[in-house]
């Protein structure tokens, strides 16, 4: 097909293509490692505000630490402890040149304050009550970093470092040491200059000091995020909003006082240079494919000038006319125009000789001619049906193995999502999450859906079937039927007597029917007649050995005709292919057909569509007529979810062996098991998975994925495990099974399933059903 599609396409197109396809990879892959380095980016940027945030702990710790010193080395003045406060006042100013803007007060154990460097010494001070400080700094004899707040004679906001001074082991004196915000200001403003958010905050979670807008939030709470993050953990990475309403990532850490510190950026601010690469590296892209363009035009030009004399040249030979040499464009067109040129000669000389032949010749010439046409209409036809075939089978097969690496990476993501929405279930103000998880789970659900109709075309589906009659079914389905049709279009079912019984999964077969049923109502949008018939049917060798899909034989025929708009010829040939659609855009996934292809041909039958524009469209199903072998053959398999609401737990000392090959499904398989209550021992192939269930001592499940890597899948892992010991059960999860616990187009008997993907429910309700059957 994709070769028909080309061969109408002038040379110089199909080089511009090939620059399309070669340019693809490179996009895609700039789109990949932009991703990746945006990831990267993240986290550097995540690991340096946490060092920063450690750095400007410890610069606020040595802040602190000088201050303490200060009015330690203070506290052991000889003028203090002989009661010259005078002497000592001038000793404080002359020290406190270390730390300016910093004020240093004594005061006496009942909490009065007998002086303050801010002020002349001999100021009377308002007399105050002892305050719980003063009496917890001579209780514990040492140094106390205080919180924020307003001084009683300053009235302004500051923090004090108290040290307790002592005559003869009594309190004597409180030396205490101002930390005022606007050195912590200082000391932040000094070190971020660059747009981040800086600040310090005490045990209160009250900001100390801040950039920017350090004069409007001293004094005042951190912003919510922050303050929770702390209370869980003294330091890390969060992201929150800052008290201006801003996303930020934020690093944090704490001080060895119990003050904390923060550093953040904007996520305004680290979005803009990745959205710069962004652009700067699809310009390259785009500069790039535009570069191949301009050669695949140029060297198209230069070879479609060429064949075009080639295909003249081949044009003169048909004719009867003898061609000169010329040169061509390459080495192998140099080739092609030689040969013409040799064989124009040889077929003037041919002519010749032709013209000497007489009539008799002629009329054998005529007839052989007129065999050897139909022998050869005959063989396009066949090999085009094969070509269709063999196209269908292969993209099936392709079909299936994407279906399989979905059904995994939806495992993962809707299980992770259940397990989000359980979890945010019970935690409060999580609700608003609850409708975007929602909608993300449906749509995995819907993802999860379209999955298991690629698995349907690729006949990969476990079928359940069963002794159908289709003249029962057809009537059971009337009244869907109409409902399905409308008003506007008649049905007419012609039911064939005498039918004869199938073989086949009934759920299936409407799902085939009422797919045929809605492509001939949308076929027909001003109404219309629609006929469905069954009659017995029995298709011959010639038959058989002109499509090569199917066996000669006795089938049941179930038919659909419409006299709707009817399918163009060259549309008509693709219709099983999956996505693909004759319908406008938004009224079609193009899947129908292809999972009635895929169902049909896994239950052994076959499938014509038979096509006219303007005219209508017949599709023939050929379902084989039922042989009592298989009616003896057929088996329950499985087990069946229950539909309790509750989610069944472990019972006590229940061990579940799990083998996957997928590393982001097992650690979610494990997760699931854990919460449940099961041990859980995990393995990532089929040779650890028998190792594993050697070593244990107890084992009340084998959980296995079919598909698994190494040279053993999970069929082959269970059987040598039940040889070991036939009482362990087995529970099987897939994707895509490739025939390992299915054949014939139905599940192996006794095998118990449980589709890929699934959440916490399916598998709890599924493993207690199989444990529990034991």
């Amino acid at each position: 097909m994709l070769g028909k599609i080309f061969a109408r396409r002038p040379l110089w197109q199909q080089l511009v293509l090939l620059a399309l396809a070669a340019a693809l990879p490179l996009v895609l892959s700039s789109y990949l490692m932009f991703n990746r380095m945006v990831a990267n980016e993240r986290e550097t940027i995540r690991q340096s505000l946490l060092l920063n945030s450690k750095t400007l702990a410890a610069l606020v710790d040595n802040e602190i630490a000088i201050h303490t010193a200060i009015a330690a080395t203070l506290s052991q003045s000889p003028s203090l402890h002989d009661g010259d406060l005078k002497t000592f006042w001038q000793e404080a100013k002359d020290a406190l040149v270390f730390v300016p803007g910093s004020w240093l007060s004594v005061r006496s154990p009942n909490g009065d304050v007998l002086l303050n460097t801010m002020v002349p010494f001999g100021t009377v001070f308002l007399k105050t009550d002892a305050s719980p400080e003063v009496a917890r700094v001579f209780i514990d004899s040492s140094a106390k970093v205080g919180d924020l707040a307003v001084g009683t004679n300053s009235k302004q906001l500051r923090a004090l470092v108290d040290v307790p001074v002592f005559r003869d082991g009594k309190p004597l004196y409180v030396v205490s040491i101002s930390l005022v915000p606007q050195r912590f200001r200082a000391l932040i403003a000094g070190k971020y200059t660059n747009g981040e958010v800086a600040a310090i905050v005490d045990r209160n979670r009250k900001f100390v000091a801040r950039i920017p807008a350090h004069d409007e939030r001293v004094g005042t709470l951190a912003s919510e995020g922050w303050r929770a993050a702390m209370d869980q953990k003294p330091e890390g990475n969060v992201e929150n909003r800052t008290v201006e309403g801003d996303w930020s990532l934020t690093g944090y850490a704490s001080t060895q006082y119990g003050w904390s510190v923060g550093v953040a950026q904007l996520e305004s601010a680290i979005q803009s240079p990745l959205r710069n690469i962004l652009w700067s590296s699809f310009a390259m892209s785009a500069a790039l494919a535009a570069l191949s363009f301009l050669l695949a035009g140029l060297i198209a030009r230069n070879v479609s000038k060429g064949m075009g004399d080639i295909a003249k040249a081949a044009r003169e030979v048909g004719e009867g006319k003898q061609v000169a040499g010329f040169s061509a464009p390459f080495a192998e067109a140099n080739t092609v125009a030689d040969t013409l040129v040799d064989a124009s000669a040889e077929l003037h000389r041919r002519g010749r000789a032709l013209e000497d032949l007489n009539s008799e010749l002629e009329i054998k010439v005529e007839e052989r001619t007129a065999e050897l046409n139909a022998e050869l209409r005959r063989r396009e036809a066949a090999e085009a049906t094969l070509r269709q075939v063999q196209k269908i089978e292969t993209i099936g097969q392709l079909t299936g193995g994407i279906a399989h690496d979905f059904n995994n990476m939806l495992t993962v993501i809707m299980g992770n999502l259940d397990t989000v929405q359980r979890r945010l279930k019970t935690l409060d103000g999580a609700k608003v999450l609850l409708k975007p998880l929602d909608a993300a789970m449906q749509g995995s659900r819907n993802a999860a859906k379209l999955t298991h109709r690629l698995l349907a075309f690729a006949r990969q589906q476990p079928l359940e079937p069963e002794v159908l009659s289709l003249n029962n079914l057809i009537v059971g389905m009337s009244e869907l039927m109409s409902r399905t049709v409308g008003e506007q279009i008649k049905i007419e079912t012609v039911l064939g007597a005498g039918l004869w019984t199938v073989f086949a999964d009934g759920n299936q077969v409407e799902n085939a029917l009422a797919n045929l049923i809605v492509n001939a109502r949308d076929a027909m949008p001003d109404g219309g007649k629609l006929t469905i018939e069954t009659e017995n049917a029995y298709l011959d060798t010639a038959y058989a050995d002109l499509f090569g899909d199917v066996k000669s034989g006795q089938y049941v025929l179930l038919s659909v005709t419409d006299a709707g708009t009817g399918i163009a010829k060259d549309k008509l040939e693709r219709i099983f292919e999956p996505f693909f659609t004759t319908k406008g855009a938004g009224k079609g996934t193009g899947l129908g057909l292809a999972m009635v292809h895929g169902f049909v041909k896994q239950s052994g039958g076959h499938i014509r569509v038979y096509s006219e524009v303007g005219e209508g469209t017949s599709v023939k199903i050929y379902l084989p007529r039922l042989k009592v072998e298989k009616v003896l053959s057929a088996a329950p398999s499985g087990l069946a979810i229950s539909a309790a609401t509750h989610v069944p737990r472990a019972k006590k000392g229940e061990v579940i062996l799990l083998v996957e090959d997928d590393q982001g499904v097992r650690d979610y398989a494990v997760s699931v098991l854990q919460d449940l209550g099961y041990r859980v021992v995990f393995a990532g192939d089929g040779d650890a998975g028998l190792t594993a269930f050697k070593n244990a001592e107890r084992i009340d499940l084998l959980f296995t994925d079919v598909v698994l890597a190494g040279h053993l899948n999970g069929r082959q892992v269970a059987d040598t495990i039940l040889k070991l010991d036939p009482t362990v059960p087995v529970l099987f999860t897939t994707g895509y099974s490739r025939n390992a616990i299915f054949h014939q187009g139905r599940l192996d008997p006794n095998v118990n399933l449980l589709n890929k993907p699934y959440t916490q429910r399916e598998l709890a309700l599924k493993i207690r059903a199989v444990i529990d059957i034991k």
